[in-house]
């Protein structure tokens, strides 16, 4: 079997590559030019595997025939994660949209897109609700961050897209992926405040998913039989909240200011930042309006039961464990 890998020098996509080399399969790499090919090449060198490796733009009909021909199976983890909203969806939504096409016209039999778990919409649900994929997505996204909206579209257009074209289509929504040289302190802890960290909440439970957990899950969604049309969340089990966090990263040795905003008052500091916001004419940016909070800090659980019971996946580390080696690799 040969399979097309978007993203294989990024964090994720390059334990995705390893992990499609270990259950021998064979991977063609689509990369831009700017690319870190180094990182492709130290898999090479460590598994000893022949990697085939296509530079193209899978923005455009001809760049996306050359990577996928050939290929049964297409892993589409190619995104940007940061920049205004155009440039997000030039990088995302645009080839996205392009790749799916041509892929429905080759003779690929499943296209595994890996979206976010940010793209649920969870502002209506109550507190302490179950988050899985029944939970709609985000009306709004709009009113989050460019990035939340840039993946919301992208999902939207590859299913419509695949739809269209008759493409069996999985999309995966892993939780805050985190590891190595991505720590472990992130948005739904809390916001870089100067030399502080504004902790929101404190005790609602991050959705984290080790990275090498992650890259095992989505190679599962390319490979299970029977789950053409499904959407999974990818995140791990026993999810400590934002305090434990917090308390985790000062008990490796480094310091950390915390100024904490408990849960109750979170509504109030909304309110007053949009406030704020329309009276300076948007000079001072909603980034805590009142759609985006009950996104990312409400409490709310998690459910990666249906990743397991269709996908047969299992997180192979431990919450704690993937913790302490992120820590020791980032000290």
């Amino acid at each position: 079997m040969k399979v097309l890998l978007t993203g294989a020098t990024g964090f994720l996509g390059k334990r995705v590559l390893r992990e499609l080399l270990s259950r021998d399969i064979e991977v063609r790499c689509a990369v831009r030019e700017s690319s870190r090919l180094d990182r492709i090449d130290e898999i090479r060198t460590e598994l000893d595997r022949q990697i085939e490796v296509v530079s193209v733009d899978i923005a455009t009909e001809c760049g996306c025939h050359e990577a996928v021909s050939g290929c049964e199976v297409v892993y589409h983890l190619a995104a940007s994660l940061d920049g205004c909203t155009s440039s997000l969806f030039q990088n995302s939504v645009v080839p996205t949209r392009e790749l799916v096409r041509i892929a429905s016209e080759s003779d690929v039999r499943r296209f595994v897109l890996v979206s976010s778990l940010g793209v649920y919409g969870p502002q209506r649900l109550p507190r302490n609700a179950i988050v899985d994929e029944s939970c709609p997505v985000d009306e709004a996204p709009h009113l989050r961050d460019a990035y939340t909206y840039s993946k919301v579209v992208q999902e939207d257009v590859a299913w419509q897209t695949a739809r269209e074209n008759d493409l069996p289509l999985v999309v995966v929504r892993p939780g805050v992926i985190f590891g190595d040289e991505r720590g472990i302190l992130c948005h739904r802890v809390g916001l870089p405040f100067g030399s502080r960290l504004l902790r929101l909440g404190g005790r609602q439970r991050i959705p984290l998913t080790y990275v090498e957990n992650c890259a095992s899950g989505v190679v599962l969604a390319g490979l299970v039989d029977g789950v053409d049309g499904q959407v999974f969340n990818l995140i791990d089990d026993a999810l400590p909240n934002g305090r434990e966090m917090i308390r985790r990263y000062r008990r490796s040795g480094r310091q950390l200011r915390v100024i904490g905003i408990p849960q109750f008052a979170i509504p109030l500091l909304s309110w007053l930042n949009e406030k704020y916001s329309d009276w300076t004419e948007g000079q001072i940016p909603k980034v805590l309006s009142r759609h985006r909070t009950d996104a990312m800090w409400k409490p709310l659980r998690y459910s990666n039961e249906k990743a397991k019971r269709l996908l047969g996946w299992q997180p192979s580390i431990d919450i704690d464990t993937a913790i302490t080696r992120t820590l020791s690799f980032s000290g």
